[in-house]
């Protein structure tokens, strides 16, 4: 069994263990993560998130992989976790009556959700410490030339952000995207932003997203994008961040503990049902065997 949900038109798959047969009880492998997100012979995603893991037992605490549409893993997701902890209320893991909150195990960080009052409120997931710094002229002087400096943000996952003089539409994340993703200095590749802002309070941005490629929306893409613009002093916190899919919202606030200074950023927006289906058996079924 599956469930898809979306986030602003991210979409992702929750496979949920205890709801498998077969190899999928055991775990995912990436064969299986490309078959599952392909549109035209698979489900079709942006992502999956398989959880929640048995070896997270501890009462309000649920672990989760989250793999991309390359089969790739990604160590955080902003709307992959919020769709996640929709999932949870959904299935019963959670009950809104008894905790408005769970923790989150995904990447090595423990990341706290918050939830309305009823189970399709908005959801808001605290990313925990981030950091933003100049790129430092890692970048190939022909990308700097027509995209301009670059500012690289860690909010789990890596990020690269770009505040271009040219129109920020999908065709200039199409067209650059995928070189900034891949380029030398970012070995295990990263997510990129084109960003145009607003006003003090918003940003509109286009995302090419490390794994899955171009996306209508994408969480930790948002809270990259609008915390490079706070550090830049181009905007102020809480920022509206602009999508095609649609606005998700950003806070954060500067920290600086044991030296080391940074950021504390979290993300709220919806998260909506799409379907949940039953897997196909024999050789027509997305799932292949490891």
């Amino acid at each position: 069994m599956f469930h898809k949900y979306h986030a602003l038109g991210n979409d992702y798959l929750i496979l949920d263990p205890a709801r498998q047969s077969g190899t999928l009880t055991r775990g995912l492998t990436p064969a299986q993560a490309i078959a599952l997100c392909d549109r035209q012979r698979g489900v079709g995603s942006d992502g999956i998130v398989y959880g929640p893991l048995p070896a997270e037992t501890r009462p309000g605490h649920f672990a989760c992989e989250i793999w991309n549409p390359d089969g790739s893993q990604a160590e955080v997701s902003g709307n992959g976790l919020r769709i996640f902890a929709r999932y949870l209320v959904d299935a019963g893991y959670v009950a809104l009556e008894k905790s408005g909150a769970c923790i989150l195990h995904s990447g090595g960080r423990e990341i706290a959700i918050f939830y309305g009052s009823t189970d399709d409120a908005p959801i808001r997931v605290e990313l925990g410490r981030a950091f933003s710094a100049p790129d430092a002229g890692r970048l190939p002087p022909e990308l700097l030339a027509a995209l301009g400096p670059a500012t690289l943000v860690n909010v789990g996952n890596p990020h690269c952000v770009f505040f271009p003089a040219l129109p920020i539409d999908e065709s200039l994340a199409r067209r650059w995207g995928s070189l900034v993703e891949n380029a030398p200095a970012f070995p295990q590749r990263t997510n990129v932003q084109f960003v145009r802002v607003i006003d003090a309070h918003a940003i509109a941005i286009e995302i090419w997203e490390r794994g899955a490629g171009y996306t209508q929306a994408s969480g930790s893409s948002s809270c990259a994008a609008a915390l490079a613009a706070v550090s830049l002093e181009r905007c102020a916190s809480p920022v509206t961040v602009q999508m095609p899919g649609g606005e998700l919202t950003v806070d954060m606030e500067k920290v600086s503990e044991n030296a080391s200074a940074g950021w504390r950023v979290a993300l709220t927006g919806p998260v909506t049902p799409v379907f949940w289906g039953e897997w196909a058996s024999g050789p027509q079924s997305p799932v292949p065997s490891p």
